[in-house]
C-alpha cells in the first residue's frame, strides 16, 4: 500500500512538473513573439530611415554632357563642371553651358553659375552672372531658361545688351532659336554709338 501510495505521488508530481513546463515553454514562446515582433518593427523603422537617407543621397555626375539632335542635326548641347541629381527628378547643374544652334548652325553659347535640367520637358534654367553670346552682341542677365517646348530662350527680369556701338537695357525678353526673332516687353534704355550719315542730295 505504501509503494502503490509513493506511485501515486511519484506521477502526481510528474504531471505537475509536465504543466510546469508546458507553462514554461508558452511563457517562452509568447516572449520570444513579443520580442520578435518588436524586433520586426524596429526593422521596418530602421527599413524606412535608410530608404529616407538614401533619397537625400544625390548622385553626383562629373562633366556632364547631353545632345538634343532632331532629324540628325544638333539643336543644343549642355554640359557642366558637375551634375547633382534632385529628389523632384531635376538636375543640378554647376557651372553649366547651353549651346544653341540655329537653322543657319550659328552657335549661341550661354553660361551662368548653375542650372536646373529636367529631363521630361528638358527645360533648362540658369541662375546667376547669366552671359549669353550671339555674334558681336553680349546679353547679361541674372535669370534666364530655354524652353525645348517653345524652342525660345526666356528672360522674365532685368537684362543689358552689349554691342559694338551699341548698349541697351530692358525687361522681359523673348527669343526663338531657330529664326532668331527677338521681342522685347520693356525696354528702358538704348545706346546707339553709330555715327550719323548725312547725305546730301544733289
Amino acid at each position: 500500500m505504501g509503494l502503490r501510495r509513493l506511485i501515486v505521488v511519484g506521477m502526481s508530481e510528474f504531471w505537475t512538473g509536465i504543466k510546469w513546463v508546458f507553462l514554461a515553454l508558452m511563457l517562452g514562446a509568447a516572449v520570444a513573439t513579443i520580442i520578435l515582433v518588436l524586433r520586426a518593427g524596429s526593422g521596418k523603422q530602421l527599413q524606412v530611415d535608410t530608404s529616407e537617407a538614401a533619397k537625400s543621397q544625390q548622385a553626383h555626375v562629373d562633366k556632364p554632357l547631353i545632345i538634343e539632335r532632331k532629324a540628325g542635326k544638333m539643336i543644343w548641347r549642355l554640359k557642366a563642371q558637375k551634375a547633382e541629381q534632385e529628389l523632384d527628378g531635376d538636375m543640378h547643374l554647376i557651372d553649366p553651358e547651353l549651346e544653341l544652334f540655329s537653322e543657319d548652325d550659328r552657335r549661341i553659347p550661354i553660361t551662368g553659375r548653375e542650372a536646373w535640367f529636367n529631363p521630361l520637358s528638358k527645360s533648362i534654367k540658369f541662375k546667376g552672372g547669366v552671359v549669353a553670346k550671339y555674334d558681336e552682341w553680349t546679353l547679361y542677365s541674372e535669370d534666364v531658361s530655354y524652353e525645348q517646348a517653345s524652342d525660345t530662350v526666356i528672360i522674365p527680369g532685368d537684362f543689358r545688351i552689349e554691342g559694338k556701338l551699341t548698349k541697351a537695357r530692358g525687361r522681359g525678353l523673348t527669343a526663338w532659336r531657330s529664326d532668331h526673332h527677338v521681342r522685347v516687353e520693356e525696354a528702358a534704355w538704348i545706346e546707339d554709338r553709330h555715327p550719323n550719315q548725312m547725305q546730301v542730295m544733289p
